[in-house]
């Protein structure tokens, strides 16, 4: 399915960062991240998501901003994470000048 496809590019960009960084991330450990994931209830949602959806602060600069601005720093290309933090960046401050 194309949404779990992202979630896995997603992890790997984490992981490609995270060993650039001298931080050891396995396949192994991105399964087991699968496997957390995918025994969730089919409807259950982030705290970002809700915390976007109901116009409050959120976690997207500590989480998407901070893979962003480290990979930045380490040469590690991260283009999903990039336009996931983009993207929810401007939904982030719609309305605000």
């Amino acid at each position: 399915e194309p949404t779990r496809a992202l979630l896995v590019q997603a992890l790997h960009e984490v992981k490609a960062l995270a060993n650039a960084r001298g931080v050891r991330l396995t396949d192994h450990d991105l399964r087991q991240v699968l496997a957390q994931l995918d025994s969730l209830p089919p409807d259950s949602t982030s705290s970002m998501q809700r915390d976007l959806l109901a116009g409050h602060a959120s976690e997207l600069e500590d989480q998407n901003g901070t893979v962003v601005r480290l990979a930045a720093e380490s040469g590690v290309p991260v283009p999903l994470h990039t336009v996931i933090y983009r993207v929810l960046s401007l939904y982030q401050h719609r309305g605000r000048v």
